[in-house]
């Protein structure tokens, strides 16, 4: 590329003058003109790799211009010296011109140092924009490992706050039924199992999820018998969308807490799918009778918390989480995801589909 950008200088410079001697109506003399020009250019271009590795090693900037501006200036000069050192021992091998040193530089010291000032700006302004893009990259990598490093804290909330919750209600099993117990602690293996298996994911496939999500409630149903109830209604083409890896967990965790844990008789809770538009749907809906909406807003755990930021860490505005409550009895959460499908379908394990 600078062969090239020299060459077209030299090739420009002909022309020039050859327009010059057709002006005045004298012939061209191309076999004396075109070596002379080509050599001219030619012998500049020969310090390019001295001024880029001087832009490189002694960029002018803020802090070191008072020391890199003269230091660029002598090296100029001493490269001017040398390249009509060099171009005057050309001109006389090849009987191009008859000139001395002296009178070369007397004629074009300014303006060749001026010439190779300008080459050096255009260096530095390439080197400039090449650290600015590198800075660019260097802060966008770092923001995506800081936004990886609070998705991955946030997740690893989430899962000891359910391990401990789901331990608490074993433990308090364990003294009326050792062994339904015995089954919640077998399935919570099994949940745990199958959660490594996803480990550093931040997205997995709804199957997959709804995988998790049916250990979780296995392990529920010991706990609340025959009267809890599940439904689902997922529609079949958002099984292969990616979700947020324990998405459902504490939506069923708070449905479970705050709807069937206070309700009285049997309870009901639905997990459904669908796809609006660009976006994936899910919710979870209860038909308890315990709080009011207000209420569970104001007592958002870590779970519910932790989940509207991992959505604002992953999606940014692209998604939403709504509380509301149903007209009869019931709550319903709904979070409204931007429509992705996996790569490779998974078929981890195939949940119930309604």
């Amino acid at each position: 590329m600078v062969f090239a950008a020299w060459t077209f200088l030299a090739a420009f410079s002909s022309s020039q003058s050859a327009v010059y001697f057709v002006n005045r109506g004298r012939p061209v003399p191309w076999g004396e003109m075109l070596p002379g020009r080509f050599a001219d250019w030619y012998t500049c271009a020969l310090f390019t790799p001295l001024f880029v590795w001087l832009a490189q090693r002694y960029p002018i900037d803020r802090r070191s211009w008072r020391t890199t501006l003269p230091l660029t200036i002598a090296v100029t000069s001493v490269c001017v010296v040398l390249k009509y050192s060099l171009l005057v021992s050309v001109y006389h091998a090849f009987g191009i011109d008859d000139s001395t040193l002296g009178a070369e530089l007397s004629r074009n010291f300014a303006s060749e140092s001026m010439a190779f000032w300008a080459v050096i700006g255009i260096i530095h302004a390439f080197e400039f924009n090449r650290r600015y893009r590198e800075r660019e990259l260097a802060a966008a990598d770092l923001r995506v490992r800081l936004s990886e490093a609070q998705l991955e804290a946030l997740r690893s909330q989430i899962q000891p706050h359910f391990l401990f919750n789901t331990l608490h209600s074993i433990s308090t099993l364990m003294h009326r039924d050792v062994d339904a117990a015995d089954s919640m602690l077998a399935r919570l293996s099994d949940l745990l199992r199958l959660t490594l298996k996803h480990r550093g994911a931040n997205e997995i496939s709804l199957r997959d999820e709804l995988s998790l999500a049916d250990h979780y409630l296995a392990i529920m149903s010991v706990r609340f018998g025959d009267r809890l109830t599940i439904a689902r209604c997922i529609d079949a083409d958002t099984l292969d969308t990616l979700v947020p890896q324990f998405i459902l967990q504490p939506l069923l965790e708070n449905a479970l807490h705050h709807g069937v844990a206070v309700t009285a008789g049997p309870a009901k809770v639905e997990i459904a799918a669908s796809r609006r538009a660009n976006a994936l749907v899910l919710s979870v809906t209860d038909d308890g009778r315990g709080n009011a909406v207000a209420t569970r807003r104001e007592r958002h755990g870590m779970g519910l918390s932790n989940t509207r930021l991992r959505l604002e860490q992953l999606y940014g505005s692209n998604q939403s989480m709504t509380l509301e409550k149903l007209p009869e009895a019931g709550t319903r959460i709904s979070v409204e995801l931007p429509w992705r499908q996996a790569v490779t379908p998974s078929h981890t394990a195939t949940p119930s589909v309604a």
